[in-house]
């Protein structure tokens, strides 16, 4: 039995003995028992009262405690939350995208794949990458890249190793590349040269004047002298 219970059955036994000392005209047993009752009845409360005051000290610690250790679980949650939310630096780098619906206008130079799928006025440089002209998109200025897949419309000069004109796309300029292959619907208007064919003649140009160089020289005196002979 827990003190406070103790208490009050203690006062109220006293306090049952006070009413039996009066009926029986006790005086002295009626008042010794009556103060009995009044001294557990006051230890009752005080008892009481101490026990609220640790327990609510002891649900403040709980409660420090609970905080204490929900606040790296919140915090880490909320990390989770931003990493998520936040894309990774190699997901940052791995496409330069110009949406639907944007115009761009300015040059544009990337070291990773260039996506196209609005318009663009302004030259494109990736000299080692890709870059691709979407369905729709549009670009008005030159091309500079490793390869070049067109799927949209494009005005100005292109300089690829690799060109590759889609079934929707559209070329209006000249195009210098390596290779080159236009499917059926794709539309090539303007000039197309070979970057090659500048290397390869200027071997063969080479070739020549190696040629003519390493000819014998005939002396036409010493002809003329040995004839004489």
């Amino acid at each position: 039995m827990k003190k406070t219970y103790l208490f009050i059955n203690t006062s109220f036994f006293f306090w049952f003995l006070t009413l039996i000392g009066w009926f029986f005209r006790h005086t002295a047993i009626t008042l010794f028992s009556f103060v009995l009752s009044i001294l557990f009845l006051i230890l009752y409360f005080n008892q009481k009262k101490v026990s609220k005051m640790f327990t609510k000290r002891q649900n403040k610690q709980a409660l420090e405690e609970t905080t204490t250790i929900r606040e790296p679980d919140i915090i880490s949650k909320i990390e989770e939350q931003v990493t998520i939310s936040t894309p990774t630096l190699s997901e940052e780098k791995s496409n330069t995208i110009i949406s639907r619906d944007v115009m761009f206008e300015g040059n544009i130079t990337s070291n990773e794949q260039v996506h196209i799928y609005g318009k663009v006025v302004g030259n494109i440089t990736g000299k080692d990458n890709t870059v691709k002209v979407m369905l729709n998109g549009q670009v008005t200025g030159n091309i500079t890249c490793k390869e070049l897949i067109i799927n949209g419309q494009v005005e100005g000069e292109c300089v690829s190793e690799s060109i590759s004109i889609e079934n929707n796309g559209e070329v209006h300029g000249t195009i210098h590349y390596s290779s080159l292959s236009i499917k059926k619907g794709g539309i090539l208007s303007g000039q197309a040269k070979v970057k090659n064919s500048v290397s390869h003649m200027d071997k063969v140009t080479k070739l020549k004047d190696k040629i003519k160089h390493d000819a014998p020289i005939t002396n036409n005196e010493d002809d003329k002298g040995i004839a004489s002979l």
